[in-house]
């Protein structure tokens, strides 16, 4: 993709099953994507190291703990 525009993504269940696939998606494009946000139940283990690896200016989390 040849655009010269990177497209700023949120990413709604980051931890689910279809979240994990879009950021591998993501990963294999880099060049094209900027994750801006990110939300997750309560995996709060691999939304750690996502945030580590993507930086987004946004977190949202729904347990507490």
């Amino acid at each position: 993709m040849e655009t010269g525009c990177i497209k700023t993504i949120a990413i709604l269940g980051s931890t689910g099953s279809i979240g994990t696939q879009t950021l591998d998606v993501i990963r294999q494009h880099r060049e094209d994507f900027r994750v801006s946000a990110l939300s997750a139940g309560n995996n709060t283990d691999l939304l750690e190291k996502q945030i580590r690896e993507f930086c987004p200016s946004l977190v949202s989390v729904a347990t507490e703990e």
